[in-house]
């Protein structure tokens, strides 16, 4: 039995910044949209600048999230809730993927939203440094 998904301790991580603007995730096959199986909404796919706390590698990561991450542009500083790694295994290739509830502007310019489960500023990163 594998593990399906392994939770990421973000506090261990600093400078989460947009590298890659949120884009729709398209099936390369049918060009269909796809979409998150539990809510239906469509997955974006950003990419994100991460670092190990206290070393000067840095990394980036492309991130799923389900629903459209509003606010978020490249060369920003984001908040990633709820971070998960999945393996994967396809025709003898493997790899890693990533995937979040929700990513938001470090400083949103509007005001804060209901849920970062939206997709949109609201609450606290889990983890996150300030």
């Amino acid at each position: 039995m594998s593990m399906r998904s392994i939770p990421v301790d973000i506090s261990r991580l600093t400078g989460f910044i947009c590298a890659s603007a949120p884009e729709v995730r398209v099936d390369p096959t049918t060009g269909e949209i796809r979409t998150d199986r539990a809510s239906g909404q469509p997955l974006y796919l950003i990419g994100v600048v991460v670092k190990l706390a206290g070393s000067r590698l840095a990394y980036v990561i492309d991130v799923q999230v389900p629903g459209e991450p509003v606010g978020v542009v490249e060369g920003q500083p984001v908040k990633v809730y709820d971070l998960e790694a999945r393996p994967w295994e396809v025709d003898g290739r493997s790899g890693m993927s990533y995937r979040a509830s929700a990513i938001t502007a470090e400083n949103p310019a509007s005001s804060a939203p209901e849920s970062p489960t939206t997709g949109k500023a609201s609450g606290r990163a889990a983890g996150a440094a300030a």
